[in-house]
């Protein structure tokens, strides 16, 4: 499960899961099916016309601007999604946290020829497995790259377990039990960005979570310093948990 951090204009670091190789070939391939269905339907319509040589340069004129320009068109005014990938949860992103351009659209629509057509799909599949970041040809030369939208979340006991705790923790609130093993490997997830990042945006987070958690536990607000009081709730939903 492969990550990028990208820096937005607000200087916020934000984490993104990257898009695998699988979930890139299968929105791929939804809009393949998608399009072909498309493309079937406007052949048949123009069919009613009639089939003379006339026709033939209408269906071209018709057809053929569907399948060129099928991706380019949905990624640019679906803000970096095609159907395939809005029902795969995939969108592309500019991995210098800037919008997307015409420009950058236009490059990764012009590389899928060498990417994916010119090689059966298999240039794009080595470069996005191989890449640090994720990225085919064409967005490497755009500086974009495909990111889960809901990544996924796979909570172990194992995650909550390296938590370092002592036997003799003094459990001040019980029913913390109440949270799920989700929530409290979110509030640690949170902890350490806030350690690692620790600007205005990070820190009013950590207090809207100390809040919510405060609240959840019957509190009127939280005692001391708001990350304090996460982490001692986590040490102890650990040391209730592993007893």
């Amino acid at each position: 499960m492969r990550r990028i951090e990208i820096i937005t204009p607000q200087n916020v670091p934000i984490q993104y899961q990257l898009a695998n190789v699988r979930e890139r070939a299968i929105s791929f391939m939804l809009d393949m099916i998608i399009l072909f269905i498309s493309l079937l339907f406007f052949f048949l319509l123009l069919q009613t016309l009639g089939s003379d040589d006339s026709q033939q340069i209408i269906y071209l004129a018709v057809l053929m601007p569907i399948f060129l320009f099928y991706s380019f068109a949905f990624e640019l005014f679906l803000n970096g999604q095609s159907p395939g990938k809005k029902v795969m949860g995939l969108r592309i992103v500019k991995l210098s946290g800037a919008d997307l351009s015409i420009s950058d659209y236009t490059l990764r629509w012009a590389f899928r020829w060498i990417d994916i057509w010119g090689s059966l799909g298999a240039i794009a599949a080595l470069k996005v497995s191989a890449s640090h970041n994720g990225q085919r040809i064409g967005d490497l030369l755009a500086d974009t790259s495909v990111i889960k939208i809901k990544p996924d979340f796979n909570v172990t006991l194992s995650d909550l377990l390296s938590i370092k705790t002592v036997d003799t923790t003094t459990i001040e609130f019980s029913n913390i039990v109440s949270f799920s093993d989700n929530e409290m490997l979110l509030i640690k997830q949170l902890i350490d960005r806030q350690k690692k990042y620790p600007n205005e945006a990070h820190n009013q987070l950590i207090k809207d979570a100390a809040r919510g958690v405060a609240t959840r536990l019957g509190l009127e607000k939280y005692p001391g310093d708001a990350r304090e009081f996460l982490s001692k709730t986590l040490n102890e939903y650990v040391a209730i948990t592993r007893s």
